[in-house]
């Protein structure tokens, strides 16, 4: 299990500063980097860009800082017993080397979860920071194995990933492709684009599947009338949902209800 020592998110230096130590840390130690530092290893200094992490091994050399004020960053110390030193091995992320981020605040928000478990009692306590920390890896790994040509290199991801997340929870709103262009700050034709290159499917469509997949969901499990479901998954009009669902399943409504209830 990755056992998770002192850490914090969102930590601010209001000076200048530097951490050196000679000696390294008996653990390792990960760093999500927020604002411009630099980095200094075999007596070369290089500075860092917003969005860099780096993954320190235990008992290594460690000196990074920063020259101006406001320095942020997130920052976790854990350790790693054989088991876990295999799987940390695995993703193959390099140690001890600045990484440019191109999606950082996922990574830092998993940061963010672990930190408040660290510091909140609870019975799975210790089962569930070793999840997180997982999670935070894998997460890593997968920015820093990424090419540059990939979706999370796209300088506008945060915004179109946080747009798709509100249509797929949010299917009952009244989505249109003005107010989801509004959203995102973008003109309307320059968002469809940006958002079936990025993700494969027009926003509209999107919007479509979320509300179908929460309509059958419905079926399933309750005896909700289904006007109501209609409703709820955002259509005014029944005719149109249920042409919308006979297209999608090839049944009606009632007909997959009858078919897939629980």
């Amino acid at each position: 299990m990755i056992g998770i020592g002192n850490c914090g998110f969102g930590s601010v230096h209001q000076t200048a500063f530097s951490i050196r130590r000679p000696k390294g840390s008996p653990d390792y130690v990960l760093l999500l980097i927020k604002t411009e530092a630099y980095f200094e290893e075999g007596g070369i200094t290089a500075q860092l860009p917003p969005c860099t992490a780096i993954l320190y091994q235990k008992d290594t050399y460690v000196h990074y800082g920063s020259t101006k004020p406001d320095y942020c960053n997130d920052w976790i110390h854990f350790t790693a017993e054989k088991e876990d030193l295999d799987f940390l091995l695995s993703l193959q992320i390099p140690f001890n080397t600045p990484m440019p981020i191109p999606h950082l605040t996922h990574l830092s928000e998993i940061a963010r979860m672990v930190v408040l478990d660290k510091h909140t009692w609870h019975t799975y306590r210790s089962q569930s920071m070793d999840a997180l920390m997982r999670a935070l890896l894998y997460s890593l790994a997968s920015q820093i194995n990424s090419s540059a040509g990939t979706a999370l290199s796209h300088r506008n991801y945060d915004a179109l990933n946080q747009l798709r997340m509100a249509i797929i929870n949010t299917p009952g709103r009244k989505w249109t492709i003005e107010s989801m262009a509004k959203t995102v700050h973008m003109s309307p034709s320059y968002l469809q684009h940006s958002y079936k290159k990025m993700f494969g499917l027009t926003c509209m469509q999107e919007c479509i599947n979320a509300r179908l997949k929460h309509a059958r969901l419905y079926l399933c499990t309750t005896d909700m009338p289904v006007h109501m479901v209609a409703l709820l998954c955002g259509y005014d009009n029944e005719t149109h949902f249920m042409r919308q669902f006979k297209k999608s399943e090839n049944m009606t409504p009632s007909e997959y209800r009858k078919h897939y209830q629980i």
